[in-house]
């Protein structure tokens, strides 16, 4: 008798199982189905709770949460006008990570603003959104970037503020951290700027940030996979300069695979100007999920940013039911986006035996000796 397993078992048993990254290339080589006409064109991919007050105006229904956010909702007449004025929690879903103007919402209760959210661990010190302070000819000034030196024999790391400049981009790679014994685990994107693209408010010049969106763990609390197709994790989008993330992995046993984008300049500046704004957005109350809502799939959509309408990326192969795996696993990506010429051929691996050629050492000062540099 044949067991069934639902697909998120059956997913990590695959990932398990896989001896090889590239193994993925060949077993899910075959067309993704197309929608069915018959079938409703719901794409709500991302999870959203949250508490405030409803107001019910005629045609349109406003949330405003606690924190001073503004939400249009998708809920009946009748339900909205139950609970105007009053505070509520509602659980509703947003069509994807950039577009959370509107909520569907699908659960709605009230509660008492007296009586205090249970109070949860503070999450990992590795973890700070990012913020955005302004703009000034151009030039984006972004606070909490986790920022490492090239100096650095560990992954230490401080938070600092600094300017980017998007018409200084150079390059923008899709990013696969691979561990062993060789599967792809892991996405980031990693933007690359020409000299004085992207600095610290002080000065420090560094060859580019990473975008690295991830499950937004507490103290003591581990990631699973299984655990992030349940609402277990929020969401956070972190920007890290190139010498921090590149360390983090070149000091470990991971290796990064590198894959450049093939967009034209014009738009590569707005994906690069797009990612700041969506990687600085409040997404308290947001839900990571492991596959609609990961470190992969946002990644994707906001490589749809750099694409014209023709060329983007189809997010879901049947909307509401099944989510486009190719676009959502990390090992699938580079090979997919590849045969639909979005991605180029991997251009370089960085790990712990080439580190300092991307990172090298700076010179030692006067009258000082040589610093050590770490043995991988």
């Amino acid at each position: 008798m044949l067991k069934k397993f639902p697909f998120p078992v059956l997913l990590s048993l695959a990932l398990a199982g896989a001896a090889k990254a590239e193994d993925f290339s060949s077993l899910y080589a075959s067309p993704l189905p197309l929608p069915a006409a018959s079938l409703p064109a719901d794409k709500h991919a991302v999870t959203y709770q949250l508490r405030g007050v409803i107001t019910s105006h005629p045609g349109q229904t406003v949330f405003n949460t606690e924190d001073g956010r503004v939400f249009l909702l998708e809920m009946s007449a009748e339900e909205a006008a139950a609970y105007d004025g009053k505070p509520v929690e509602i659980w509703g879903k947003a069509e994807a990570s950039d577009d959370l103007d509107t909520l569907k919402v699908y659960s709605v209760a009230p509660y008492d603003p007296a009586v205090p959210a249970p109070e949860q661990p503070p999450y990992k010190s590795k973890f700070k959104p990012a913020v955005f302070e302004g703009e000034k000819d151009g030039a984006l000034l972004v606070s909490n970037i986790r920022w490492a030196e090239p100096a650095a024999t560990a992954h230490d790391f401080t938070w600092t503020s600094a300017v980017i400049r998007p018409e200084l981009i150079k390059d923008i790679y899709f990013v696969t951290k691979v561990q062993p014994p060789g599967i792809a685990g892991h996405s980031l994107l990693f933007y690359e700027f020409e000299d004085g693209g992207f600095t610290a408010a002080d000065g420090r010049k560094s060859r580019g940030f990473y975008l690295s969106v991830e499950a937004y763990a507490h103290e003591g609390q581990a990631y699973s996979l299984l655990a992030g197709f349940k609402k277990t994790y929020n969401i956070i989008w972190l920007l890290t300069n190139f010498e921090d993330y590149s360390m983090d992995a070149g000091f470990g046993k991971d290796w990064l695979n590198f894959y450049p984008l093939s967009a034209d300049k014009a738009g590569k500046v707005k994906m690069a100007r797009d990612t700041v704004e969506q990687a600085t957005k409040d997404r308290a109350g947001e839900w990571y999920h492991s596959t609609r809502n990961n470190c992969t799939n946002n990644l994707v959509t906001m490589i749809n940013h750099a694409l014209p309408k023709e060329r983007r990326v189809r997010m879901w192969a049947i909307p509401n039911l099944i989510y486009n795996f190719y676009a959502t696993t990390p090992p699938m990506v580079p090979g997919y986006l590849g045969r639909k010429g979005v991605l180029g051929p991997k251009a370089f691996t960085l790990d712990a035996s080439n580190l300092r050629e991307f990172i090298p050492l700076p010179p030692p000062a006067a009258g000082t000796a040589p610093a050590e540099v770490p043995a991988p």
